[in-house]
């Protein structure tokens, strides 16, 4: 079983030593990606602006090229250096065209007035709709371009499907009665099936290690973006494992169970030892974000009796500013205090 290791003086300076190469891998595949993205995304977007009928706003477009660029660089980036293959044209092209309609897909179930069956349909026969507004329009031509460009087009569908039941699912999120075991399980679901059907878009086969793997990492992704969209869900009635804490650290003890089950799945799959380790590398830096930020929060108990209630904070309370030096500096503090 893997563990987080408690702090070690010497381990903390070797991962410090490390960290500038991670930070300049992060650089580098950060400039390949958004060059890659101008020459791929943006016709669509002007395509669409020049055509939009105000069912899209600035705020998708912005999501559209945020997903397109973060979901290639930083999953599809990670994933190649697990595999220790570089990601070919095709699959970059496949996975940027995928993560671009991230936005336009979680707001079909959030904002837009759609039967499931018609949202099903999309994702099941993507190529016989034309899209009613300009919204469904763009969603329906980057989405069939990941499907024309992947080799995996049925499994690609498959794992969109199961986002679609995850999607779905999540909607008892907003009912009074809902408890913190169907809470968690819902949270896997969604962050698991959108990070294996990210996945999909790689040509190399996944075993079941590999599969579990990438479900536990969906998982505490999606906790940690629930962690920093506590306010926006809370005002929302959506019941997340953070919108419902009474304590931060009960939350933060939770956070770093999942961390080490994470890293263990790491260890049981089939790759070299040199990739997974230098893939626990790059995820600690991307999990440590959540701790970042529930530090952020913390410090709102201070106020309230030592007690979380959230109903008692205002927005600006509740932001994690990651941006900022203290964050970045806490990032990376908590990426370089464990041995992985």
């Amino acid at each position: 079983m893997f563990a987080l290791k408690k702090f070690n003086c010497f381990t903390y300076l070797k991962n410090l030593v490390e960290l500038p190469v991670l930070f300049l891998i992060f650089l580098r595949n950060s400039s390949k990606q958004k060059k890659f993205l101008k020459q791929t995304i943006s016709d669509a977007i002007i395509k669409s602006k020049n055509k939009n009928d105000e069912s899209l706003d600035n705020d998708d477009y912005k999501k559209i090229q945020l997903y397109g660029y973060a979901v290639p660089a930083m999953l599809g980036e990670a994933y190649c250096v697990l595999r220790n293959q570089k990601m070919t044209t095709n699959e970059r092209l496949s996975i940027t065209f995928l993560g671009s309609i991230t936005g336009l897909f979680d707001d079909m179930f959030d904002k837009k007035v759609l039967t499931e069956e018609y949202i099903k349909n999309m994702i099941v026969k993507p190529s016989f709709l034309v899209g009613n507004n300009s919204n469904e329009k763009l969603f329906l031509t980057l989405y069939n371009n990941a499907l024309e460009i992947t080799q995996n087009k049925a499994v690609l569908i498959k794992k969109a499907l199961a986002v679609f039941e995850a999607q779905i699912l999540s909607r008892k999120q907003k009912q009074p009665e809902i408890d913190l075991s169907e809470i968690e399980e819902i949270t896997f679901q969604k962050g698991g099936s959108s990070m294996l059907m990210y996945r999909s878009t790689l040509n190399n086969k996944i075993d079941d290690p590999e599969k579990l793997m990438i479900y536990l990492l969906g998982g505490i992704g999606q906790l940690e973006n629930d962690i920093f969209d506590i306010y926006k869900d809370y005002k929302e009635g959506i019941k997340t494992l953070a919108t419902t804490m009474q304590k931060t650290s009960h939350l933060r003890e939770k956070y770093l169970a999942l961390m080490a089950d994470v890293f263990d799945s790491v260890e049981k799959t089939n790759f070299p030892t040199g990739a997974k380790k230098k893939f626990r590398r790059i995820i600690s830096l991307v999990m440590s974000r959540g701790l970042v930020c529930l530090d952020c929060i913390e410090k709102n108990e201070k106020t309230t009796q030592n007690q979380f209630h959230l109903e008692k904070y205002e927005r600006k309370d509740l932001i994690c500013d990651m941006e900022s030096l203290g964050s970045f500096l806490k990032l990376i503090h908590y990426s370089a205090k464990y041995n992985f």
